[in-house]
């Protein structure tokens, strides 16, 4: 209960940052964004990140600057990759969990 807490905390505590950011910060985060989301190591960080600032108040006044364009089509390759392999492992898990529940009948 704690761990779940703190996480919605963190959330909203990343939403105000990002309500409070400038455009031109906002393009930093964005560059770094798309950097981060290349290592699938920091994928979640940048996932949640990006996440947050789709849902800012922000999200209206980005179609109207061309620099955040570049920065948006950085991000869209290495997204896709990630969900189709979250994708793959999610379907790898259900299968095996039909397997271990259908084990688990033949037992019986």
């Amino acid at each position: 209960k704690q761990w779940y807490q703190r996480r919605v905390r963190g959330k909203s505590q990343l939403r105000c940052l990002i309500d409070s950011l400038q455009m031109d910060q906002i393009e930093s985060l964005l560059e770094y964004l798309a950097t981060w989301n290349t290592n699938s190591k920091h994928t979640i960080v940048a996932q949640n990140v990006l996440f947050a600032l789709l849902s800012s108040g922000h999200n209206s006044s980005f179609a109207e600057n061309p620099k955040l364009r570049v920065h948006w089509e950085a991000l869209i390759p290495y997204t896709e990759r990630h969900f189709e392999r979250l994708s793959k492992l999610q379907q790898q898990a259900t299968f095996l969990q039909y397997t271990w529940d259908r084990m688990k009948l033949s037992e019986l």
